[in-house]
């Protein structure tokens, strides 16, 4: 499901698969981070749902989910524009956290039923 939303994006941006190998990237690593941050809890539990994590491990596992994501993202966008700059930690660092506090707001304002 990742590849494919990537692709779309790649697709209608004319991004040639950065967007792609980005959101795949961090679903690789979300089953990682999801026992990382909710250890024994995740292991055991069948029908697990990010709903029922605390405020604070869910704002660091959606942070380290787009921090993965927009660090390999401007990574290939750095390397299609064939000079390397130095900004790139700072802009991955401030969309990150963007894109964290946009999620954020998503998990208060919007209830999803189970």
């Amino acid at each position: 499901m990742s590849f494919i939303t990537g692709w779309i994006i790649d697709h209608c941006m004319n991004t040639g698969g950065s967007h792609a190998f980005s959101t795949t990237l961090s679903a690789f690593f979300r089953l990682r981070f999801l026992q990382f941050f909710d250890g024994k809890n995740y292991i055991n539990k069948s029908d697990f749902s990010i709903y029922e994590l605390p405020f604070i491990r869910k704002m660091l596992y959606i942070f380290s989910l787009v921090l993965i994501h927009h660090f390999s993202l401007f990574i290939l966008e750095i390397f299609k524009v064939a000079h390397f700059n130095k900004i790139i930690l700072l802009r991955t660092i401030f969309s990150s956290i963007f894109t964290t506090i946009l999620c954020i707001i998503y998990f208060f304002f919007i209830k999803i039923k189970h």
